[in-house]
């Protein structure tokens, strides 16, 4: 059995591989498409070019986050895809204003699946299947084959390394998998557990649906505006709160990265950060990380005291004594990370 530090390791250097079918996926169609999904959501969609593709969040009348999504715009639809989970408070929103407009909303997910690809020779591994790949560029995509199969490549980045996406049919997926590994042997391709994927997306700061985003949050306090927010697109659902937060110039809370001091960590998520005795914030999504040699955490953070290298107290309920940790910007990757 090999151990989790040494997959962290090899990831450092090799390519790797993981199985993202749980997500939402969803196709939205028709004349309108375009339309209504910038009346919904916080970026420009009727500019987002084919090929192309954005992230957003859905907001509610109020301005608060109903959905943290990707949208990649092909010729005749856009592809919207969201973590496990977030089709909760999503789908109905969309269908409820889809009746004003020539959309098609068809929820993908149990029909398709999604790879992820991960490192600086993933893009080797598919050049090696015969995949066409889309340009460099954040959430670009394109449509090539893998052995015969059909599937849409989209270049991004969750773990804070290159990566690549492949999305297809459920029916192909036993054939493009077989594939991937058959070519990435040669490479060293690390197959990665959910619990890897999420020590690698927390320290690259993504944030997911349903714990650093919630219904609760107001899209600023994520720290993605320059990925997720277009300030002059004009109107859409919740845009008045946005706006009123960017004319006001801060919120009150931001999601940032932890670095424990010691190598013990809270046992709990949702851990309360203190200064000075006051809560001050709470902790999100923790790990221990093999490249700090500590556990490493993301967290939303009162703002006066969000800067980075402020050192705050983290405690769950019920432990003993609590914890420091310093507030780190986003993405918090180790450093030397060939030498980990």
């Amino acid at each position: 059995m090999v151990e989790p530090n040494d997959l962290y390791r090899a990831l450092k250097t090799q390519p790797g591989f993981i199985d993202r079918s749980d997500r939402v996926r969803v196709e939205v169609g028709g004349t309108d498409r375009a339309k209504f999904l910038h009346n919904l959501t916080t970026n420009d969609v009727k500019r987002l070019a084919v090929g192309r593709g954005h992230e957003a969040f859905v907001t509610s009348l109020q301005g608060k986050t109903l959905g943290y999504i990707t949208l990649v715009a092909s010729e005749d639809r856009i592809l919207l895809r969201t973590d496990p989970g977030g089709a909760g408070l999503l789908l109905p929103h969309l269908r409820k204003y889809g009746v004003f407009d020539e959309v098609s909303i068809d929820d993908l997910s149990a029909q398709t699946f999604e790879y992820h690809l991960t490192g600086s020779t993933a893009a080797d591994l598919l050049r090696s299947a015969g995949a066409e790949l889309p340009p460099e560029g954040d959430l670009n995509h394109g449509s090539t084959a893998i052995d015969g199969c059909a599937v849409q490549v989209i270049r991004e980045a969750p773990t804070g390394q290159p990566g690549l996406t492949l999305v297809g049919s459920l029916a192909d997926a036993p054939r493009v998998a077989a594939q991937i590994r058959a070519l990435g042997a040669g490479l060293g391709l690390v197959e990665i557990d959910p619990a890897m994927f999420d020590l690698l997306r927390i320290e690259a700061g993504t944030p997911v649906f349903g714990r650093e985003v919630t219904e609760e949050n107001l899209p600023q306090e994520i720290g993605r505006d320059n990925r997720a927010i277009s300030f002059v697109k004009g109107c859409y659902l919740g845009q008045e709160t946005v706006a009123r937060i960017d004319a006001l110039g801060h919120v009150n809370k931001l999601l940032k990265g932890l670095k424990f001091l010691t190598p013990e960590g809270v046992t709990a998520e949702n851990a309360v950060l203190t200064r000075e005795g006051k809560p001050i914030g709470k902790v999100t999504s923790k790990v221990f990380s093999p490249g700090w040699g500590r556990p490493i955490a993301l967290g939303f953070v009162r703002a006066a005291h969000a800067e980075a290298g402020t050192e705050l107290l983290c405690q769950s309920e019920g432990e003993g004594e609590p914890r420091s940790v310093v507030v780190y910007d986003l993405p918090m990757l180790p450093p030397n990370l060939g030498e980990v």
